[in-house]
């Protein structure tokens, strides 16, 4: 298979409520959407989300690395089945996750396309249905209670919770309420953004021994390994690391370092499925368990990240609420990719990611 031609557009996506995290609020986002064409009529889509708060990369970003930088570079280039023309790509600009993500995801749609297998079969298979969590905005505590007994009526089974921007004593009870209102049957992940420190992490974990909680996700700053480390020396919930996580190396510092129990891996960050392989794979070799999460991006990527999670063995968590969020008034199937059921994520059977090129 060669490379012919690559086209890029932008893809607006419009969320149904404004998100709102420690570090920014959403209501839409414009996803460059990618299409790898190739010698044999097959076409290959990925995409890329702007997430500056995190990645860095932007719209501006994304687009000028795919058309300045990677497309070149691209054309006329052989595609073998390891993908190492992915290793020779990235080392042409340090950094742009999210664009090295895009090319990624469209060349593995490409090669699950040319063996006439959903991309999921072609990373070794896997069931079609995942369960996901769904993501509470911050709000009020009052809000956040509401939407909590709403996504647990429509069928949710855990819920991710984000805090990080409350004086501790607000954080403390807002899961508190939440989770008298629920009966204290729903576990609840959290996810402060990097919202505290070390010390304030281990008050508010100390106040929640009583609570069902998976996780806590990248309490302290991205940067502050030593951080990550003192809260997981100091609690006996479980702590995932997020935005300390891009690559292997990331993975591999945390995991020697001792700074936290659990990985979230997102394609955004890892700069698409072959290093997120590569951290899965670590994962397992020191028995530690991941969670595939995703940025607010759109359908191709979304649905690429649906299919890696349900491909690995070490996932054991699924944060890909995301198309529940969508306002997908006038879309259909073909369009996104995916199934939206009760609290779950539906693969379908189509080759690749199961979206069409054009």
């Amino acid at each position: 298979m060669k490379i012919t031609k690559i086209k890029t557009h932008i893809l607006p996506i419009q969320l149904s409520a404004t998100f709102k995290t420690a570090l920014r609020e959403v209501s839409h986002v414009n996803v460059v959407r990618v299409y790898i064409h190739f010698d044999n009529g097959i076409i290959g889509i990925g995409e890329a989300a702007p997430t500056h708060v995190i990645t860095g990369d932007t719209e501006v970003s994304i687009l000028s690395a795919i058309n300045d930088i990677f497309g070149p570079f691209l054309i006329h280039r052989e595609l073998d089945e390891e993908l190492t023309i992915l290793d020779e790509m990235k080392s042409l600009l340090v950094h742009n996750s999210s664009p090295k993500a895009a090319i990624d995801i469209a060349l593995h749609d490409a090669l699950a396309k040319a063996h006439s297998k959903p991309l999921y079969e072609f990373l070794g298979g896997g069931s079609p249905a995942l369960e996901t969590d769904y993501t509470i905005s911050i709000g009020t505590p009052e809000k956040m209670v509401q939407d909590a007994e709403t996504k647990v009526a429509e069928g949710f089974q855990s819920l991710k919770v984000k805090l990080g921007l409350d004086p501790v004593e607000i954080e403390v009870a807002k899961i508190r309420q939440m989770n008298d209102a629920l009966g204290g049957k729903i576990p609840f992940r959290i996810d402060a953004n990097q919202g505290w420190t070390s010390d304030e992490a281990i008050q508010i974990l100390n106040e929640w021994q009583d609570i069902p909680i998976d996780f806590i996700e990248q309490p302290v700053k991205s940067w502050d390994f030593t951080g990550m480390a003192k809260v997981t020396a100091n609690t006996s919930i479980p702590i995932m690391a997020d935005e300390s996580l891009f690559g292997f190396h990331d993975a591999k510092r945390l995991l020697d370092e001792k700074c936290c129990n659990l990985l979230n891996i997102k394609l955004m960050k890892s700069a698409g499925i072959k290093e997120a392989q590569a951290i899965h794979d670590l994962a397992s070799s020191y028995n530690v368990d991941c969670m595939i999460g995703t940025m607010i991006e759109g359908y191709a990527s979304l649905s690429a990240a649906a299919h890696f999670a349900t491909a690995s063995k070490q996932v054991k968590f699924y944060d890909l609420d995301v198309p529940f969020m969508w306002d997908l008034r006038g879309k259909n199937l073909a369009d996104i990719g995916l199934e939206i059921g009760r609290g779950q994520v539906l693969l379908t059977e189509e080759d690749g990611i199961g979206i069409p090129a054009y």
